[in-house]
């Protein structure tokens, strides 16, 4: 469900005063408008209230895949995205792939997986950051393109493809890269944070690539192909 430009601040009013990034706060803002029917995987994650998952629209429910299984439920299957075959001998309608893909070296791999788990015509939503800080998890191999996403989706057999950028321009990708020296200052990102908005809204206006040339990350939608 799409959000008012009223929910749409004060949710980022909300997730600012949370610290969280401003990378993480566009992908909820993308995930809050979802509304997923069918089986749900968040892939690459454990149940956790910090989730992005937490904020799509699911009736369902989710389940969750991680390299390591420390809750030992059925909630929390355990899938090596890098080991092919995978273990887990169910099909989903819908996967959640969100900011795994830069910590897998062998992304070749993980979409194999990622396509045995789907079933015909599911979707996969993922996000990944493109100007971020390094962040190990335990290791952080690659950044993507919008190109490469779309071509490399499409050539693994997937269709109807999606690829958003998140950010508004080049100020908010500066913000993130201090991020995490502002957040150290109470309330201090609360400032920030609206006039980054409002000086990209400015360049903008100017530059009608200056948005696409300066993302902060992507979130792509893909349907698998039968």
């Amino acid at each position: 469900m799409k959000n008012s430009l009223f929910e749409k601040y004060t949710l980022i009013f909300k997730l600012t005063l949370k610290n969280y990034s401003p990378l993480r706060i566009f992908q909820i803002l993308e995930a809050s408008q979802l509304k997923i029917e069918g089986r749900f995987l968040d892939l690459g994650s454990s149940e956790s209230p910090h989730n992005i998952s937490n904020y799509i629209n699911n009736d369902l429910g989710r389940i969750y895949a991680n390299k390591i299984n420390n809750n030992n439920n059925n909630k929390n299957l355990e899938i090596d995205l890098e080991d092919y075959p995978n273990k887990i001998n169910q099909k989903f309608d819908n996967i959640l792939l969100m900011n795994v893909l830069e910590h897998i070296k062998n992304y070749h791999i993980c979409f194999k997986n990622i396509k045995d788990l789907l079933k015909d015509n599911g979707v996969l939503y993922g996000s990944t950051p493109f100007i971020f800080n390094i962040h190990p998890s335990p290791n952080d191999y690659f950044r993507y393109t919008k190109q490469f996403l779309e071509e490399y989706i499409s050539q693994n057999g997937f269709n109807d493809i999606k690829v958003k950028v998140l950010g508004t321009g080049i100020f908010c990708c500066i913000y993130a890269l201090i991020f995490n020296f502002t957040k150290k200052i109470p309330l201090l990102n609360i400032i920030i944070f609206p006039i980054v908005l409002f000086l990209d809204k400015i360049i903008n206006l100017f530059s009608k690539n200056a948005k696409d040339n300066n993302p902060l990350g992507y979130f792509f939608i893909a349907k698998k192909t039968n």
